[in-house]
């Protein structure tokens, strides 16, 4: 067989690159898609990759062991590129279209959970069916030798690899958020297209030989002939059961592999932020630590050596590396503190740059020793040149499937039946028996090198002995100015219930707690999930939750029907409950160990969970409107910030439109909206898509310009006798005034803007849509921070339905509540004397209430930053 020149190795190599990031690019757009579908709970969205992931597993085997009869295997894989483009495109085409689909065929958010896990395999199977056949297609017409097998194919994946990095952070940090979904889609499959067309003409240039089809026997019978060609391991370690054992080594490879990516991406959610840049950039850690052991092993390792040796001792590592990496995990909170001194200086996206540095502090070297292992088992397992293409085939098949099994194991069985830290400890276990049994195959093993071994074993053991058995817990979830009320490693994530008090507070030195301070009365609860602060109960964040239930059910002549989406604190549902005509109270969320920690909260959601009117969920918000039948009066939602990631589908016309299907006439939705936490564009992004969808739309802004939009197709406007009978029923005077509201004057001076207001406020801004989700992709599409001067300059009086009966009163509410809208920017630009003074000026105004008394006298003296 002719050596293939450095030139054409070079030029297809290239190509396999661009192949790469089509890939990684159409797996990220189809998991958001289909998760808009089936859900996105966190088992739902790991059916959806394992689906993608299913479709590669069976493309490679079948199209492995055609590939090694093809006698035109270039040609072949230019021809699959562009099969892969043509479906890709149209997979993604069905699938932006797919709801309405599925609710035309009676199968609306797409039935039970394995009919939504059968219908992701066959959605995304065509095209992925082909693209998993690319590698063993394009191994059978790079391999020439056997001596050279593993490294050949080494740098072929690697470059592939590469190319799946560059395409991931490529759509990750800029391609989805600057031209959409669909575009980014379309650009990908002009990769595939553009790679079949290169393909073509350097077939036709440089029209090389045929290649004789495969006589030999299949895979697991020629692995038992005698060979003459020339092998650096005993043929005799291959014949019968012994290669298969070696193949079933691989897929437990692939399980351990894919578990420590599932662990390592768990944790660090946990220490880095929410965003979808965060998730990109452990992806990117992770694929480049592949690149670089799969060129290691090529460039530096192929042929020194035993390889059966090589692997048992790259096992024998990777147990260790892994056990360090669990210890660099629980010490994430030091490393962050040095990394934010060192790029102190690097401007606003230090933070990104921080994060891709601990993530490669902690992944970088256990992934490259994973990326090892791949061409080393080629070359191992591979006893004939004419049989590589469906041995390739063979082994990507089974680690993928491996891996499958591992991270729906690991992430929906071990974790949450003995935690992180012991399911990290027991993979750890795996790598090294892996080793050892490998050895135990090896019949050339010198007797030194077991004992090192099984003294690496006797080593391990005791590195685990010395690690915290809580150390990943308490690198989580201690923090010097609180104290830990519970914990809980679910499915979802671990999560926390933290308590702050006067003494926590002031003994933590993060706070200028001066004289006085420490005889007030202070405590609150948060709830922490991974990395992203759930809910609290510190009075600013408890108020605007109350006005996501009062202030619906005061505009509605009659709620009884609720539905609310995300529980956090419960905070919301228990200001609900408040209302004695309530009749019925749905609570969805994704994330049952939400629910596990309400009663550590009970003193602000008065046990509404146990409430007869309330029914628990657990469900995302937009997949229970698309699965589940009722209408509703009131519709509350309270997600996690917009731009965390996969939140911002619960914020875009599309999901409104659901909304409305699902609201009773006269109906009303309650949104929350945190103003300050997004560029001013995405801001009023956000808002223009519920004015996308509805004709009525108010924002209210009960508390640091944490903004509440009630939205109706009705005119919504205030009937003062009717809010004052509401509140004189005692449950609700007692919810209000927890939160400072006193009388229907206070609540209704946070209103600021109605319809047309904010039509001209938002005026030339583009809505946030399923297909464009800006506000999840702000990097590259901020102009500027919000603007809350611009937003208060169409302030306007709330809409009265029969006049209002003490106007001199409403209009001392809304002066009072500007002044405390002043006082938070002039807190957050540090000048604390002068937002305390504004909010003296609001109490002089209105009098006092508790929120007005939490100001003035905790947050705005005692709670300042220490200088």
């Amino acid at each position: 067989m002719n050596r293939l020149s450095a030139r054409m190795f070079a030029a297809v190599g290239l190509l396999f690159v661009v192949s790469g990031m089509s890939g990684l690019v159409f797996e990220v757009i189809w998991v958001r898609y289909l998760t808009l579908v089936v859900g996105h709970t966190t088992f739902a969205a790991s059916l959806v990759v394992s689906a993608f992931l299913a479709g590669l597993v069976l493309g490679s085997g079948v199209w492995g062991r055609w590939a090694d009869r093809l006698r035109r295997p270039l040609l072949a894989y230019g021809l699959l590129e562009a099969a892969t483009g043509v479906l890709a495109l149209g997979t993604t085409r069905v699938l932006e279209t797919l709801p309405g689909w599925l609710s035309a065929l009676g199968l609306p958010g797409g039935g039970p959970m394995a009919v939504r896990a059968v219908l992701a395999f066959l959605l995304v199977l065509p095209p992925t069916f082909f693209m998993g056949g690319t590698l063993p297609v394009l191994m059978r017409f790079v391999a020439r030798e056997l001596a050279g097998l593993g490294r050949s194919f080494g740098v072929l994946y690697s470059l592939n690899t590469l190319g799946a990095a560059l395409g991931c952070g490529l759509a990750g940090f800029y391609l989805i958020g600057a031209v959409g979904l669909w575009r980014t889609a379309a650009l990908a499959a002009g990769l595939n297209l553009l790679v079949a067309l290169a393909v073509l003409l350097l077939h036709l240039r440089l029209r090389p030989e045929p290649l004789a089809p495969s006589s030999a026997a299949p895979v697991s019978e020629a692995a038992s002939e005698p060979s003459s060609e020339p092998s650096s391991e005993p043929s005799s370690l291959f014949h019968g059961g012994r290669r298969a054992l070696l193949v079933a080594v691989f897929a437990l490879c692939g399980f351990a592999s894919i578990s420590y990516e599932v662990l390592w991406f768990r944790v660090l959610s946990t220490s880095l932020d929410s965003s979808t840049y965060a998730f990109t950039i452990l992806l990117v850690t992770f694929l480049l630590g592949l690149v670089l052991g799969g060129l290691v092993y090529s460039l530096k390792l192929a042929g020194r050596g035993r390889e059966l040796e090589l692997f048992v001792s790259v096992e024998a590592l990777l147990a260790f590396a892994g056990l360090v990496s669990l210890a660099l995990l629980g010490l994430s909170s030091p490393v962050q503190q040095v990394l934010a001194g060192w790029l102190g200086g690097w401007g606003s996206h230090a933070v990104y740059v921080g994060m891709l540095l601990h993530a490669a502090l902690i992944i970088l070297v256990p992934a490259s020793l994973i990326g090892v292992i791949f061409p080393l088992v080629v070359q191992l397992t591979t006893r004939h040149v004419a049989s590589a293409a469906s041995n390739v085939g063979l082994l990507y098949s089974v680690n993928t499937l491996g891996g499958i099994v591992g991270s729906l194991l690991v992430g929906f069985v071990l974790v949450p039946a003995v935690g992180t830290q012991a399911t990290f400890v027991l993979v750890c276990a795996l790598n090294l028996a892996l080793a050892l049994g490998v050895q135990a195959m090896d019949p050339g093993t010198r007797p030194g090198a077991r004992r090192s071994l099984w003294a690496s074993a006797v080593l391990l053991a005791g590195a685990v002995a010395l690690v915290p058995g809580d150390l990943l817990v308490r690198a989580f979830a201690e923090h010097a100015d609180s104290r830990v009320r519970f914990v809980r490693e679910g499915v979802d994530g671990t999560l926390a219930v933290l308590e702050y008090d006067t003494q926590s507070v002031c003994d933590s030195g993060f706070y200028a707690c001066g004289p006085g301070c420490r005889e007030r009365s202070f405590r609150h609860q948060q709830l922490l999930f991974g990395s992203v602060s759930y809910a609290n109960t510190v009075l600013p964040r408890k108020r605007y939750m109350a006005t996501l239930a009062h202030l619906p059910m005061l505009l509605h002549p009659e709620a009884r029907d609720v539905l609310q989406v995300c529980f956090g604190t419960g905070s919301t549902a228990g200001s609900f409950a408040s209302h004695p005509e309530l009749r019925s109270l749905t609570i969805v969320d994704t994330n049952p160990d939400v629910l596990a920690a309400a009663p550590h909260f009970a003193e602000h959601n008065h046990g509404v969970a146990e409430d007869a009117r309330a029914h628990v969920v657990f469900d995302d918000g937009r997949h229970f409107l698309l699965a589940r039948e009722g209408r509703y009066d009131v519709i509350s939602f309270e997600p996690p910030p917009p731009r965390s990631s996969g939140v911002v589908s619960l914020y875009t016309p599309e999901f409104y439109r659901e909304v409305k299907r699902r609201l009773a006439p006269g109906g009303v939705l309650a949104q929350w909206i945190p103003l300050q936490q997004q560029p001013d564009n995405l801001t009023r992004g956000l808002v223009a898509s519920l004015l996308a969808s509805f004709s009525e739309v108010t924002l209210w802004i009960p508390s640091d310009y944490e903004a509440v939009l009630v939205a109706a197709d009705r005119p919504l406007a205030v009937d003062v006798p009717a809010w004052e009978a509401r509140w004189a029923r005692p449950s609700v005077a007692r919810s209000l005034a927890d939160v400072g509201f006193t009388s229907p004057y206070g609540l209704m001076g946070t209103y600021v803007a109605g319809t047309e207001a904010l039509r001209r406020w938002t005026l030339g801004y583009a809505p946030v849509t399923d297909d464009h989700p800006s506000v999840e992709y702000f990097l590259f599409n901020a102009d500027k921070p919000f603007d809350p001067d611009a937003l208060l300059g169409v302030a306007e009086p709330p809409r009265v339905a029969h006049g209002v009966p003490d106007a001199l009163r409403l209009a001392r509410e809304v002066e009072a509540n500007r002044w405390v809208l002043e006082s938070t920017q002039l807190k957050r630009a540090g000048d604390w004397e002068a937002a305390r003074e504004r909010v003296r000026r609001a109490r002089a105004a209105v009098g006092d209430n508790a929120f007005l008394s939490f100001l003035y006298e905790l947050e705005l003296e005692c709670l300042r930053p220490a200088p």
